[in-house]
């Protein structure tokens, strides 16, 4: 007769998971030794943070359940804001926690999870789709399928299972478990109504956001651009909908826009197709009220934020953005029904003058050097929206922004989850010195695993979005310049990490090219000009 932990590990591997990350504790060694045995890696991090983050990265990566596996007490609640990052970018990661004994419950315990301690399952209900402590073996088979239901169909993400140690050793005589589909997506009903509009529009737009790029839906959408004709403008997290030389994209717009996706959103447009875009504060910054158009239609798997954010007669049109797509294609194969062709063009803003190095001249260097099958992972800070901004998508290159619940240091473990998920792929980490505080030491992970990943670390010394923010609006840049500046390279150095340090443009993209061809990890601190301005600033701070 099978165990719980048995049991667990089996269904895990019939789902095709080859890693699984966290860091190690008593009352989870059940789960990690059988790991083992049955052919799971476990890849050890170094902070339960970073290891959240990296199975959200095989999640997206590898199409398939990310897992990540915390000890009980502070082990779970260091998990709480990959869980969080996760439940916004819609990733299916399953997050396993422990605690001592359930028979014991009530009775003190070290790192107690239950409710007599911190209720580690009620914390997470609030980050996850479904949590609960899996308090009986015999439960277990149910309580697995409602959780691989959640997190695997419909709008994915995370679900949480803390599993006591006794639990976790205990016999399951009733072992049916059900694998869902994640396949299984079927068309709005309304998609007639759509092609219906788009002919009536003068002036129709797409405003293409990140579920664009997590339905794997950029194929379906350049075609769609293409045959009616619709110029395409992407929100901050929506970069890489479409490589920015296709005809019709017009660029990136809000936080990190440039001027030409303004200028085409303030031209009188009266429909926008919103693709996978909550509409938040970061995607409609600098666009004023009135120029919000008079119809809407949102293509989203989920209702949640459907119509409200701006006042438009809206139409919904539910369910996954690719399917959507390729069915309005084949319903519609040869329906050019714009007159008016208008052809996007390659564009920049001017890069800015400075005395130093500036990130923008490092953004558009990594567009025009990676080559294909790579993934970028861009940070949050004002890093992130210089990407955004300036650095171009090629065909066959990935884009990750997550300018939404926007957790620092996000990408450092994106990155290491993604290149274990696929070994083909070139992986980019862009990060910033402020990140590296806070989970660098993940780069250890890389070395240990000898994980090619290069880290892009844009180093200023300061929390460069926040510096500028508070002294445009207030005046005062408290609490945001480091003290002690990072030497990122020796840093790396220090982990065994190949690392370089570059104070100009010649200097960087020489050591890129390097660290592309090595298939080693590689960390390159990049100096950039301190008084660089990020765009981020369209978005004001009201004191009063």
């Amino acid at each position: 007769m099978k165990n719980v932990v048995e049991l667990l590990v089996e269904t895990l591997v019939s789902l095709d998971i080859q890693h699984a990350f966290g860091i190690p504790g008593k009352s989870v060694a059940p789960v990690i030794l059988e790991f083992g045995n049955q052919g799971i890696e476990f890849i050890l991090g170094r902070h339960e943070s970073g290891a959240g983050f990296a199975a959200g990265g095989y999640a997206f990566a590898g199409k398939k359940l990310g897992v990540v596996v915390g000890t009980s007490g502070p082990g779970g609640t260091n998990l709480v804001t990959a869980a969080a990052h996760a439940k916004m970018n819609c990733l299916p990661v399953l997050f396993i926690t422990g605690h001592q004994s359930a028979a014991e419950t009530g009775i003190p315990q070290c790192q107690d999870s239950s409710l007599f301690g911190i209720d580690l399952a009620e914390i997470m209900k609030p980050v996850t789709l479904f949590s609960t402590m899996v308090s009986r073996a015999d439960t277990f088979p149910a309580i697995l399928n409602h959780a691989l239901r959640e997190a695997m169909t419909g709008r994915k993400g995370p679900v949480h299972l803390c599993i006591p140690f006794d639990v976790m050793i205990s016999p399951v005589a009733e072992t049916n478990i059900h694998i869902p589909s994640s396949r299984l997506n079927y068309a709005a009903t309304n998609l007639t109504d759509v092609v219906n509009q788009v002919r009536a529009a003068r002036n129709p737009v797409i405003l293409a956001g990140k579920g664009v790029v997590l339905s794997r839906a950029q194929e379906p959408l350049a075609r769609f651009a293409e045959q009616f004709q619709i110029p395409v403008v992407t929100t901050p997290g929506g970069k890489g909908s479409i490589h920015s030389m296709h005809a019709q994209y017009y660029g990136p717009f809000g936080l990190g826009g440039h001027q030409k996706a303004k200028h085409q959103l303030e031209s009188g447009v009266d429909l926008m197709l919103v693709m996978g875009s909550r509409l938040s504060d970061t995607a409609l910054a600098g666009l004023d009220r009135s120029y919000f158009p008079q119809r809407i239609i949102q293509f989203d798997i989920s209702y949640e934020f459907m119509g409200g954010i701006i006042q438009a007669e809206h139409t919904h049109v539910f369910g996954d953005i690719a399917t959507n797509l390729e069915e309005l294609l084949r319903l519609y194969p040869n329906d050019n029904v714009i007159d008016d062709v208008r052809v996007g063009e390659r564009y920049h803003d001017p890069l800015p003058e400075l005395q130093s190095l500036s990130v923008a001249e490092v953004c558009q260097a990594v567009g025009d050097i990676i080559p294909e099958q790579t993934t970028v992972f861009a940070d949050d800070g004002a890093h992130g929206y210089h990407a955004v901004r300036w650095l171009d998508v090629k065909p066959g290159v990935t884009f990750f922004f997550d300018s939404y619940f926007a957790s620092m240091a996000n990408a450092i473990g994106m990155a290491i989850g993604t290149k274990f998920a696929d070994r083909d792929q070139n992986v980019i980490c862009l990060t910033g010195d402020g990140c590296l505080f806070m989970l660098g030491s993940e780069i250890s992970t890389c070395v240990a695993e000898q994980l090619p990943v290069i880290f892009i670390v844009i180093n200023n010394g300061q929390l460069d979005m926040a510096l500028k923010g508070m002294r445009e609006f207030t005046g005062r840049t408290d609490g945001t310049v480091f003290k002690q500046p990072l030497d990122a390279a020796a840093y790396a150095a220090s982990m065994g990490a190949d690392s370089a340090r570059c104070t100009t443009l010649r200097e960087f993209t020489h050591v890129f090219k390097q660290a592309l061809q090595l298939n080693k990890p590689f960390v390159i601190d990049v100096i950039v000009d301190k008084e660089e301005i990020p765009s981020t600033l369209a978005r004001q701070m009201k004191l009063d």
